[in-house]
């Protein structure tokens, strides 16, 4: 059981940094390069400030899918074992 929480309280942290990372992407990001003159100003901008997210984002899809699956291989595994 003890297992089972921690792999839940991973999966729930790993979906808000993940989805949390996306969000601040499209709503702060995307319209704070806009301004900038250049479409390869922009793009270099973009590119330079997501390379520092990339690494985030790789980490927290991973332990995501891997802590999600501890729910699926476990004997209890079930809708009542999801609530």
């Amino acid at each position: 059981m003890e297992r089972h929480a921690f792999g839940r309280v991973v999966h729930i942290l790993g979906v808000v940094l993940w989805i949390g990372g996306v969000a601040l992407e499209t709503t702060v990001l995307l319209p704070a390069i806009k301004p900038l003159k250049s479409a390869e100003e922009q793009i270099s901008t973009f590119e330079m400030i997501e390379s520092r997210f990339a690494w985030q984002a790789r980490v927290t899809t991973l332990l995501t899918g891997l802590s999600g699956g501890t729910c699926c291989i476990t004997p209890t595994a079930g809708i009542d074992t999801l609530i």
